[in-house]
C-alpha cells in the first residue's frame, strides 16, 4: 500500500482508485483493528460509490460480485493481481461484502435546519445525538462529530463544569493549508 499510495499502512488514510468504474476506495486501519485480531490477521475497509456500473476487470456490477469477485477487481486496480493469486487461491483472504445504500446521506445536500439541534429548547430528559443532529460548523461522518454531540448533549443536560472538546480549526492553520494546496495539485 505504501509503494501505491505514499500513505502509511495503518494511518488510517483513504485511498481511492479514481479510475475505478465502481470508484473504489479502502483504508488500511492501524492492526490490530479488533481487540482479539490475531498477528497474522489484517484488516481493511473498503467501499465503492458506484456499486451498480460494470467494473473496468470484473464485467460485472459490483452489488452482484461475490466478495472473491471484489477483491479481483480490487487488485486489478492496486497492480497485484499476481501477486495475491496465490494467496487467494490458498484461502488466506477473505472479502465479507456489505450493502449500505444510505452511507452517503449524510453527504447529501441540506439546508439550515434540516437538523434538530442536539439540545431542543425546553427539553430535560433527551437530546439528540450522532451524525443527524446539528454540531455547528462541524463536519459529519467523523467520529469526533459523534462524540462532540454526545458531549453536547451530557455536559447541556446535566450539571457539569466540562467544555465540549473543540473543533481542530486547520482553515486557519497556514501548514494545513500549505499541505492541502500542494495534495490537490498533485
Amino acid at each position: 500500500m505504501e509503494n501505491f499510495s505514499g500513505n502509511v499502512d495503518g494511518t488510517g488514510g483513504l485511498v481511492a482508485m479514481t479510475d475505478s468504474n465502481w470508484f473504489m476506495s479502502i483504508v488500511i486501519a492501524r492492526q490490530p483493528h479488533f481487540p482479539n485480531q490475531p498477528k497474522d490477521v489484517k484488516i481493511l475497509w473498503g467501499y465503492g460509490l458506484y456499486p451498480d456500473r460494470v467494473g473496468n476487470h470484473v464485467k460485472k456490477k459490483m452489488s452482484e460480485c461475490t466478495g472473491a469477485e471484489m477483491l479481483e477487481e480490487l487488485y486489478y486496480h492496486l497492480k497485484v493481481q499476481d501477486l495475491m493469486k496465490p494467496v487467494t487461491q490458498a484461502g488466506k483472504v477473505n472479502c465479507i461484502p456489505v450493502a449500505m445504500p444510505f452511507v452517503d446521506s449524510l453527504f447529501m445536500p441540506r439546508t439550515l435546519g434540516d437538523k434538530p439541534e442536539v439540545l431542543v429548547d425546553g427539553a430535560t430528559n433527551f437530546a439528540f445525538l450522532g451524525q443527524f443532529a446539528e454540531a455547528e460548523d462541524d463536519c459529519v461522518f467523523t467520529v469526533e462529530y459523534s462524540v462532540r454531540t454526545a458531549q453536547m448533549a451530557v455536559f447541556g443536560l446535566f450539571e457539569s463544569d466540562r467544555d465540549v472538546t473543540p473543533m481542530y480549526d486547520s482553515i486557519h492553520n497556514p501548514l494545513v493549508l500549505m499541505k492541502a494546496a500542494k495534495a490537490i495539485t498533485r
